[in-house]
């Protein structure tokens, strides 16, 4: 950046530039975090694929990749339509008491989440869309102060319906969307485990050595130093 133009800024455009970057690492800071805690959770969902199928596998049930990966699917999408199915229920739930409500008043266009009768009149409020609490740095619109408040939350009789449906669809949604990053974080377990579980592996072994051992002990077959499927 320009020193000269640096040294043109008045102190609240610096103050502005400083608070700007500041949002700018937090944001990736804590885009950061939340991918970790995500990978972190989407290998703890995976686990649950392995009590699934170990028993299969442990007692030598099934034997192949392909019918590992066949019954390992079968297995993860039942648990997958057995979680999403309460999920699925209070979203049906919330749509009817909507659809209801709608018919009743012939109100097809009503906005749950508007202020007047609907479920932000429990939320606070700020006039960001008010232009005197927005600025101008090199060019860009940005926030100079804090907008004022327009609603604090109050109950409305008429917008009961609201304080049910958003709810219901935010922990529905959520239960969903939680069940469906399960299935996904069983899936790639499978396939990691469909490589793992039934691979085979050279590392260590001697043929000669193998060999030797069978001639000196020909009651115990050659055996690979690692563990083998």
């Amino acid at each position: 950046m320009d020193i000269n133009l640096l040294i043109a800024l008045s102190e609240n455009d610096k103050r502005l530039i400083l608070a700007l970057l500041l949002v700018i690492i937090l944001l990736f800071v804590l885009i950061g975090y939340i991918g970790l805690l995500i990978t972190r959770v989407m290998r703890w969902q995976g686990k649950k694929l392995d009590t699934l199928v170990a028993d299969v596998v442990v007692t030598r049930v099934i034997t192949t990749k392909r019918h590992f990966r066949r019954y390992a699917r079968i297995k993860n999408w039942r648990l997958f339509f057995k979680q999403s199915a309460i999920a699925m229920a209070i979203i049906i739930t919330a749509v009817l008491f909507l659809v209801i409500r709608n018919a009743i008043t012939k109100d097809w266009s009503y906005n749950v989440m508007n202020k007047e009768n609907g479920f932000s009149t429990l939320l606070f409020l700020w006039d960001f869309n008010n232009p005197e609490y927005y600025t101008k740095v090199f060019g860009i619109k940005v926030l100079a102060k804090w907008p004022g408040l327009i609603n604090k939350p109050h109950f409305v009789a008429d917008a009961w319906v609201s304080y049910v449906f958003v709810p219901l669809i935010t922990i529905g949604g959520c239960w969903y969307l939680w069940s469906l990053q399960s299935l996904i974080a069983r899936t790639i377990r499978m396939y990691k485990l469909a490589d793992t579980a039934f691979e085979k592996s050279l590392d260590g072994f001697n043929q000669t050595v193998a060999m030797n051992n069978q001639l000196n002990n020909p009651a115990n077959p050659p055996q690979n130093n690692n563990n083998q499927q």
